[in-house]
């Protein structure tokens, strides 16, 4: 509902509606290889941390 609210506003706001769409696409993708990306780094410090 919220993300159909923000789309609302935007296109109120003179967005286009698949422009605000795919931003917001683009926003999730990067958050989702951010997080990944985090992941990976703490497995490898993990790994470093219990190395002698």
């Amino acid at each position: 509902m919220e993300i159909a609210a923000l789309v609302d506003r935007t296109v109120g706001a003179g967005w286009r509606a698949d422009d605000v769409l795919t931003a917001i696409i683009e926003l999730a993708d990067n958050h989702a290889l951010m997080l990944a990306t985090n992941a990976d780094l703490e497995a490898a410090l993990s790994i470093l941390r219990k190395r002698p």
